[in-house]
């Protein structure tokens, strides 16, 4: 593959992240930007899963010396200039399918929601890219977690109120510790409540961070072609798939059923049993008062 992507001039300045827990309102942010003309997107990378796995196995090795001999690892044959110089060079080839036919001004938008775990990395690497995270009161986020589970998201999502709990607070705390070390301009919150409540005014916001023209009718068709209901029916921005998914005749994205699920704030009370209930508030407390600055007071 011909990447034009020189390692030299990888700094993400064309690059938008969308990190949070699972859940948490990610794939619908994703389709409202996706409508933007200078906006590309397409399904989760995972990129920083593979980038950054290696880079915590080189910090490991770096500060944890082995017996006293000096320590073991691939820091024993480089520097650390040098093998930052190499993660470099082997992100700009992962990164070349994404960003080698974007036209000046665009922006590629990767949304994989556990990247909210690699935040350092991204900032590491990419110290031009923007990242958004989306974050939604940890109660909603459980409730949906657990209906995933029962369904589509078997595989992956917790079947545990504890679980999920403990899983979305891996997340934004992990995203929260990180926020304080991204440059300025460079990040963003976003609260799926306020989103759900004032989407044009949300976008109008996120238009402003990306520095990027667009009017208020714009994101008025915007939204109303990505309503939930919109969604329901298969319909929305598409988000594309290429590379060896896209060998086997899928071009875009088809969420599965019941991905969009009731795209309410608060239906926590109606759906989670008082024993999830129970449980989701005793992990809360674990945590401490933190927790509560995501809570929805509505709720």
């Amino acid at each position: 593959m011909n990447v034009a992507i020189p390692e030299a001039g990888l700094t993400g300045d064309n690059l938008l992240f969308i990190v949070g827990c699972p859940r948490s309102g990610t794939t619908w942010l994703q389709r409202l930007l996706a409508s933007h003309d200078l906006i590309k997107t397409g399904q989760e990378s995972r990129i920083f899963e593979y980038i950054g796995s290696q880079f915590r196995n080189w910090q490991q090795d770096i500060n944890s010396p082995v017996y006293g001999r000096g320590g073991m690892g691939l820091a024993c044959y480089l520097n650390e200039e040098e093998f930052v110089s190499i993660q470099k060079k082997y992100l700009s080839l992962l990164l070349g399918p994404m960003l080698q036919d974007l036209q000046p001004g665009q922006i590629f938008l990767e949304k994989t929601p556990e990247h909210a775990q690699f935040v350092p990395e991204i900032v590491r690497l990419l110290p031009e890219a923007k990242i958004i995270h989306m974050v939604r009161d940890p109660r909603d986020v459980t409730a949906s977690l657990l209906a995933a589970s029962a369904s589509w998201g078997n595989r992956w999502a917790p079947r545990r109120a504890s679980q999920a709990i403990r899983l979305w607070w891996l997340n934004v705390n992990r995203v929260e510790l990180a926020a304080l070390h991204v440059a300025p301009g460079k990040f963003l919150e976003v609260r799926y409540e306020d989103l759900h409540r004032d989407p044009s005014s949300i976008l109008a916001d996120i238009a402003r961070f990306l520095k990027l023209p667009w009017t208020d009718l714009e994101i008025a068709t915007v939204v109303k072609a990505n309503s939930a209901e919109e969604l329901r029916m298969g319909k929305g921005t598409p988000i594309p798939i290429h590379g060896e998914h896209g060998k086997h005749g899928q071009q875009t994205v088809l969420d599965p059923e019941n991905f969009v699920r009731k795209a309410q704030v608060g239906s926590w009370r109606r759906d989670l049993t008082w024993f999830q209930r129970l449980r989701v508030w005793q992990e809360l407390r674990k945590i401490g008062p933190r927790w509560k600055r995501y809570a929805n007071k509505l709720s």
